[in-house]
């Protein structure tokens, strides 16, 4: 395996060493699987490395339909860092639902919060029901300084990009979101 897929491992929690590498393999065996910096985040006392973002193709049907639904889960956190916008939102279509059962999704959701595409941060909010608050409140925890960039990344996307179509910043999704992933 080489280096870089090996570093690609440190994205999830060691129990899914098994299923990131089925996930990987399968990726390259494809297409080239590359990915940008990563960022750094504690979950649950392992320090998981993340890519900002991945670039390849997607799997086909067939190939994603072969895999075991937590390797289902794990390849749709990695592309939930693709490059593209709209595949980041399909994957997190695909998991959003299934926080409580695998909650090492909770760092990639945080992340994806912190996004200017006001689609993702629509799915995200219309699933807040889903998402476990005593996992969120853990994580902020371990993660205060990560997590105050987030917060200051959805103000200046706010800022930026929406003030004028949503001049009070609580009528903007993306602070909806932080509000409830604060009480």
């Amino acid at each position: 395996m080489l280096i870089r897929n090996r570093k690609l491992l440190r994205a999830f929690p060691t129990e899914l060493k098994h299923d990131a590498v089925k996930v990987i393999k399968m990726i390259n065996q494809t297409n080239k699987l590359d990915f940008s910096n990563c960022f750094e985040v504690n979950f649950r006392g392992s320090k998981l490395s993340i890519p900002e973002r991945i670039y390849s193709n997607e799997l086909s049907l067939s190939q994603y339909n072969s895999l075991t639904d937590r390797q289902q889960v794990v390849l749709n956190c990695l592309f939930t860092r693709h490059h593209d916008g709209f595949i980041r939102e399909e994957n997190l279509k695909k998991i959003i639902n299934q926080c409580k059962e695998y909650n090492w999704i909770i760092p990639y959701i945080i992340r994806l919060t912190g996004e200017y595409v006001i689609e993702i941060l629509q799915v995200i909010k219309d699933n807040l029901d889903n998402i476990d608050k005593a996992i969120i409140t853990d994580f902020k925890a371990e993660n205060a300084k990560f997590y105050n960039t987030i917060e200051s990344r959805v103000i200046s996307y706010w800022n930026y990009y929406y003030r004028r179509k949503y001049p009070v910043k609580t009528d903007y999704v993306g602070y909806e979101i932080i509000k409830y992933f604060n009480a």
